[in-house]
């Protein structure tokens, strides 16, 4: 009983981190050049062997090559459209194909943006473990005597993290545009172009395939983009967190060479977040999406509708409906998706802004800059516009709105029988819903990425600056 009532009371939760970075100990002084870490990376692979498989396939979902395959099939069905635009066949082949293709990516997103979370919360511990011990080393060297070099204007080289290969700085500017307020901008535009046309194409099937194929090809193009770059994302910060990790563990290192500390690095903690019931039930829906037991969930649902195709005679009711389950499924997912990108990247901006600031007092400690006179920079306008829209379509109320729409449309599908317009009615606005939810998804990766790299830049700076002023009382 009690373990059935812990697990209701963890459904939706989030769990605290707790973490000690590994203790780097003096070397011997006749070998002082080995007091720099070259490289220190973070290990958070999983224990079950599922699980690391589930997270190769997600990697490979990511890939150069799942990218460019998506983009010559979606040029092979333009290209085919010359030919049989006319054909219903054509345009509600892509409407399944999306629903699902969107249905595998959505579980993936999700996974993918669970695991960097858990990354960056991981990070954040080992820094927040080792900062005691620095905090501590420091105050040490605080009460030694000065040398007289330490006087003199500390010189930190640039801080550069490496570049990205052309590609990816191509796949970089595509994001970046499609990610644009002014894209989504355009996108309503469009929306609006096409609604215009209705009373002139007499509100016809023909008319709703016209924008349901349009934003059909646009997911598929913008999903495969989205993980790309996440997966792109993730492997260039690896690489720059293994830079910080190590300039981190070259400060400790050479503090314990200068003021003989032996104690061991403290563990330390990240207390959970407070989440309220609305935000749980959400939570619980992206893990239950996420994890392998929404795989396999898809999986069933999959071969339910390939079982019953010749139940229905692989008619025209049997292809719209896992069109109309993915639609809305996928409409929900959309919801979902943003609310928890948001949510992780409010709190990975929490833990980071907290260590840049602490970061400081640590410098001042030995007589560095406290940096207390440097000026927040000016966010641009269209960033703050684009913040409060995605900060607006993540609340967990609009998901709850989401929901309520998804209720609305089965609702009226079924007072229509649930004929042919009305699987198409609960298709085309869904799709038309998540296409801009993936443009604001994608907007929001984009602005956290581009944070989360400052925000390394940041404390790598400040690490540099602190083994140049340290090194000052080894000379």
């Amino acid at each position: 009983m009690r373990r059935f009532i812990h697990f209701v009371n963890s459904i939706g939760a989030r769990p605290s981190i707790s973490e000690g970075a590994p203790s780097y100990f003096a070397v011997d002084k006749d070998k002082s050049h080995e007091s720099t870490v070259a490289l220190l990376k973070i290990d958070t692979t999983k224990p079950k062997r599922l699980d690391r498989w589930l997270d190769k396939v997600v990697a490979f979902s990511g890939s150069n090559f799942v990218l460019f395959l998506t983009i010559i099939v979606l040029l092979a069905w333009a290209f085919l459209g010359i030919e049989f635009a006319s054909n219903t066949g054509w345009q509600v082949g892509i409407s399944d194909a999306q629903a699902i293709i969107n249905m595998v990516f959505d579980s993936f997103l999700v996974r993918q943006q669970l695991n960097a979370h858990t990354q960056a919360m991981v990070v954040a511990c080992h820094l927040d473990s080792r900062a005691t011990s620095h905090k501590r080393m420091l105050q040490n060297l605080a009460r030694m005597e000065k040398p007289a070099q330490s006087q003199l204007r500390i010189a930190v080289p640039a801080v550069e993290f490496p570049q990205e290969d052309l590609l990816g700085r191509i796949c970089n500017a595509v994001s970046a545009s499609m990610g644009h307020v002014l894209t989504v901008i355009g996108y309503w535009i469009c929306i609006g172009v096409w609604l215009a046309f209705g009373h002139h194409l007499g509100w016809s099937d023909s008319w709703f395939f016209f924008i349901n194929s349009a934003t059909s090809a646009l997911m598929i193009f913008m999903l495969a983009v989205l993980a790309n770059n996440r997966e792109r994302h993730e492997k260039y910060l690896q690489e720059c967190t293994n830079l910080v990790m190590a300039a981190d563990a070259s400060l400790e290192r050479l503090l314990r060479e200068v003021t003989g500390d032996t104690l061991q690095n403290e563990v330390a903690t990240i207390s959970a977040p407070e989440v309220g019931k609305v935000q749980r039930a959400i939570n619980f829906y992206a893990d239950l999406v996420g994890t392998l037991l929404g795989i396999c969930l898809l999986t069933v649902v999959l071969v339910a509708w390939i079982v019953i195709g010749p139940i229905m005679s692989f008619d025209a009711n049997w292809w719209l409906l896992i069109g109309t389950y993915a639609g809305l499924i996928g409409m929900n997912d959309g919801f979902v998706l943003r609310n928890l990108c948001n949510i992780c990247n409010r709190q990975e901006d929490t833990q980071y802004d907290r260590r840049i600031l602490e970061d400081k007092g640590l410098a001042a400690i030995i007589g560095g800059d406290s940096g207390d006179e440097e000026t927040a920079q000016t966010t641009r306008l269209d960033v703050r516009f684009s913040i409060a829209m995605g900060n607006f379509c993540s609340h967990e109320y609009t998901v709850v709105a989401g929901v309520v729409v998804i209720i609305a449309l089965i609702l009226t599908a079924s007072l229509m029988h649930w004929s042919e317009l009305g699987q198409i009615i609960c298709n085309v606005p869904p799709s038309i819903i998540e296409s801009f939810f993936t443009l604001i998804l994608i907007t929001g990766h984009n602005i956290g990425d581009e944070q989360r790299r400052a925000d390394l830049q940041t404390i790598y700076r400040s690490r540099l600056e602190l083994i140049s002023r340290v090194e000052s009382w080894r000379a």
